[in-house]
């Protein structure tokens, strides 16, 4: 008996060992990764993007700086500090709440590339647009303008409104649609009201496009009414100068 309760105990204290390894193993690194923390507002970013952003987005998560830790958390949660925004720079939080409470702010930067429409050359105001004038090439979302046009057909024909540098993203609000009606030029003045449509002869006061506003003489009354330019160059009267059409057509 002498001879194996040695051995015995050589053999517990290696169960024993082998049973806490675990343990030493946590206690090496009591510290939730920085790579998890990162990871956790990265998803929480992707996840409030829209869907069809989310796999051309790149999200760029900043710190936590080296010199800060943080302990292991069961579960990470990350939300939204300040305005949410699926674009650009934002805040996002990563907590923690058990088994101790913490939590820390991220700087995050996303870029969401899309296709944007550019001049290649200098345009000036006034020019029509053809195909050769324009070039698409990938933009990150946010140093777009708002309504930045995304595919060539949406200003191939328009009018610029004034001029663009080369390299210049286009938007909406460069454009307008060509001229379809000249000062002086004879236009028919056409007025909707339920239950009527009227319809006179009218001298334009100033050019016009599709969608604008233009002054319109009526050449019965004499008359001037505001109308809008229609796709088949009518004036579209609104329906309170229905009745001064009407006035003028007895």
């Amino acid at each position: 008996m002498s001879r194996r309760f040695p051995l015995l105990i050589a053999v517990f204290l290696s169960l024993l060992a082998c049973s806490a390894l675990p343990g030493l193993v946590r206690a090496a690194t009591p510290f939730e990764p920085a790579a998890a923390i990162r990871d956790a507002a990265a998803r929480f970013v992707r996840q409030q993007m829209p869907a069809a952003l989310r796999a051309s987005a790149r999200i760029d998560v900043q710190g936590p700086a080296p010199a800060l830790h943080f302990p292991r958390c069961d579960k990470l949660q990350a939300s939204a500090f300040g305005a949410a925004s699926p674009f650009g720079a934002q805040t996002v939080q990563v907590a923690c709440a058990a088994p101790q409470r913490w939590s820390l702010y991220l700087p995050v930067r996303v870029d969401t590339l899309q296709g944007a429409v550019l001049a290649l050359r200098a345009l000036g105001a006034g020019h029509v647009v053809a195909p050769a004038d324009l070039t698409v090439v990938p933009r990150d979302l946010s140093s777009l303008p708002a309504g930045a046009l995304s595919d060539p057909r949406q200003a191939v024909g328009q009018v610029l409104r004034y001029g663009v540098a080369a390299g210049q993203a286009l938007s909406r609000d460069m454009l307008r649609g060509p001229t379809l009606i000249h000062y002086g030029q004879s236009v028919s003045l056409i007025a909707v009201a339920p239950g009527m449509r009227l319809s006179a002869l009218g001298v334009a006061l100033q050019d016009g496009s599709q969608g604008q506003q233009i002054i319109v003489r009526n050449a019965q009354s004499g008359r001037v009414v505001h109308g809008v330019v229609g796709a088949d160059g009518d004036v579209l009267v609104q329906i309170g100068g229905a009745a001064q059409l009407a006035a003028s057509n007895p």
